[in-house]
């Protein structure tokens, strides 16, 4: 059996169990029970998660609306594009050293649509999470072109988390990629 942990934000949260029962026959699936929120608390966070996680054979990860929200209103990202790809190397780089495997399988998801805004913001920092997946080696699970063209669909009435379908829908697509990477 394989060990994948998934790392990351609430969405994470929504499909990491409905991955695991679409993984069963060949992986375990595990992740931190705590909200990844931004790039920065996850990567502060590893030291504190990976002590308590199997070691893995594939790590997932993604962090992005957070980083990009205004939550203090001063008209700026809560993570800029350089600090958030600086951090996404980080990220990257940690997980492979703490495992001490310089080949482990890393995939980074991009972050999924909300129904706010004209989703510029979310395309250019998923622009970046597939550039720093180049250049680390790393697979990149494009969550953001499932849930886009049925997001009216698949996207709950907070209009950020996932419904039942989303999850689905994005659980399938995480779960084939993990499956061809295992």
């Amino acid at each position: 059996m394989k060990n994948v942990i998934l790392l990351g934000d609430s969405i994470r949260m929504q499909y990491q169990g409905p991955v695991g029962e679409k993984l069963a026959d060949i992986a375990t699936v595990s992740g931190p029970e705590e909200n990844g929120r931004w790039s920065g608390y996850t990567l502060n966070s590893l030291r504190f998660w990976l002590p308590d996680l199997p070691s893995p054979d594939l790590v997932q990860w993604n962090c992005g609306l957070w980083d990009m929200g205004d939550d203090y209103q001063e008209g700026r990202h809560f993570y800029p594009l350089d600090l958030y790809e600086e951090t996404c190397h980080r990220i990257c780089r940690i997980l492979r050293q703490w495992t001490k495997k310089p080949d482990l399988k890393i995939v980074i998801a991009t972050t999924t649509p909300t129904m706010h805004g004209d989703h510029g913001d979310i395309l250019l920092y998923n622009d970046i999470l597939k550039k720093v997946a180049a250049e680390e080696n790393a697979a990149v699970n494009d969550l953001y072109s499932v849930v886009s063209p049925i997001k009216e669909q698949v996207i709950g009435e907070d209009q950020l988390h996932l419904n039942e379908k989303g999850i689905e829908a994005v659980a399938e697509q995480t779960a084939t990629i993990i499956r061809g990477l295992l």
